[in-house]
């Protein structure tokens, strides 16, 4: 049996790659004109994990919009959160580095020398709006200080009853019904009226469902009666659809659709069984999946649905490419543009993902990266996994005596089988390459990679 064929016959309903679409006209330009730049709106969910949706196989979530935008559009069944946890994958969006460059091991803010997302469009011209979880710091690293002229803030999760501050204010709005919902209605409001400037326009809206603890909206448990102590957390995944769909018809309403990308994913891995990928990992784990798919209806016109390596670095790089911005003084970038793959001329990814954890005690500044933090390097169909001893990530299967194990994602995507022993001449080749890129990443957290005035 080979690759594809296996992959058809998984209970998750993962398939190979099925590059069915192709894009319209050809790249854009570095020097095309801002009117004719895409609109970006990135929708991040808390918490919400590989299988959480009902396109993705989920028995119990009732994600009708998300299911639909998927299907019709671009739908990653690959998709690797920047690290385990809500700040690093967050990072990882904003700025297409690994968390650990700027020193996010866990949970905090990032440095003020980094380059957002925001910062960049804005050099194009794009109006920027954020609305919802942040949790990349305040002061220096607050949105408003980091690229977006509107930021309704909140420094981690939120729900029901819950306040976001606007900008560095003291005013707040206090969220009514839905989190997720009154969170979009907030990015509609701003949409509506920046809409009607010539200029593009980029939101980044940020969700804090269906993060503990779980309050979902009336509206939403209603659809899950018989879904004993799981109401809650699956009423706030619908809550997370529902917004997405609120967003959809609307860009449609206002007549924006086809060139704006939606581009909708999650911060981390799942965190109920039911929601990780088959490797039975999801937060507080690197080198897992999360959800993740997209569209943009007036340039990719067929359904695309990839098995090709993303992952959330992945999105600074494709949107500058996508619109042409090449900053000065850019740090390092861990990422890749996918503008490629959605060309349909993308089979598999260019370079290795590489990903780390630590767990340990102590000084994070005095680790050794390459010895002390647990590394993930995924390689076209392998992916390497290599352990300190006594790390508390763990590993998946039983690892070799150097700490490593390597699995096939594709034919074994549960991780039954460690292929090291059998194949160490692959486990070296990308061991060395693992601790080459791990040294990179501690030369940008010692400072390496900004540029001096």
């Amino acid at each position: 049996m080979n690759r594809r064929d296996f992959l058809k016959t998984l209970a998750t309903g993962t398939t190979g790659a099925t590059l069915a679409g192709l894009l319209g006209p050809p790249s854009w330009a570095a020097e095309a004109p801002p009117a004719n730049r895409p609109n970006i709106i990135i929708v991040l969910a808390d918490d919400m994990g590989w299988r959480d949706t009902g396109y993705q196989g989920s028995p119990a979530a009732k994600t009708p919009h998300l299911d639909d935008l998927a299907t019709k559009n671009v739908r990653f069944d690959y998709f690797y959160p920047a690290q385990q946890m809500c700040s690093p994958g967050r990072f990882g969006i904003m700025t297409g580095r690994n968390p650990f460059r700027t020193g996010l091991h866990h949970l905090g803010a990032m440095r003020p020398q980094e380059i957002t997302l925001a910062e960049a469009l804005k050099t194009a011209g794009y109006s920027t709006g954020h609305f919802g979880k942040w949790h990349l710091g305040g002061g220096d690293t607050h949105p408003v200080r980091k690229g977006f002229d509107l930021s309704y803030f909140s420094i981690n999760y939120f729900d029901i009853g819950s306040k976001l501050a606007v900008n560095d204010t003291k005013e707040f709005v206090e969220v009514k019904g839905d989190s997720s919902v009154f969170t979009m209605d907030l990015a509609i409001d701003w949409i509506r009226k920046v809409s009607k400037d010539p200029k593009p326009f980029f939101a980044y809206v940020c969700f804090g469902s269906p993060h503990a603890p779980h309050k979902g909206a009336d509206e939403f448990k209603a659809l899950y009666k018989d879904a004993d102590g799981k109401v809650d957390f699956l009423a706030e995944v619908s809550g997370v659809d529902a917004a997405v769909g609120k967003l959809r018809a609307e860009l449609r309403k206002l007549g924006i659709a086809d060139n704006t990308i939606v581009w909708f994913t999650s911060d981390n891995g799942g965190i109920t069984p039911q929601s990780m990928d088959p490797s039975g990992k999801g937060k507080m784990n690197v080198g897992v999946r999360t959800v993740a798919c997209m569209e943009w209806p007036g340039r990719i016109k067929q359904p695309i649905r990839t098995d090709v390596v993303c992952a959330h670095t992945d999105f600074y790089p494709t949107l500058l490419d996508i619109t042409g911005v090449q900053m000065p003084n850019q740090p390092v970038i861990d990422g890749v543009s996918l503008l490629p793959l959605l060309e349909g001329k993308m089979k598999q990814r260019p370079k290795p993902a590489g990903f780390m954890l630590w767990n340990g005690k102590g000084n994070f500044a005095q680790i050794d990266f390459t010895k002390d933090a647990q590394g993930v390097w995924i390689d076209g169909q392998y992916k390497l996994i290599v352990t300190p001893p006594g790390h508390s990530g763990g590993k998946r299967g039983a690892a070799d005596a150097a700490g490593a194990a390597l699995y096939d994602i594709y034919a074994d995507p549960a991780e039954k089988t460690n292929l090291a022993s059998r194949m160490p001449d692959q486990v070296a080749k990308m061991r060395q390459a693992l601790e080459q890129w791990q040294k990179s990443v501690r030369d940008g957290f010692d400072g390496k990679d900004y540029v001096k005035a």
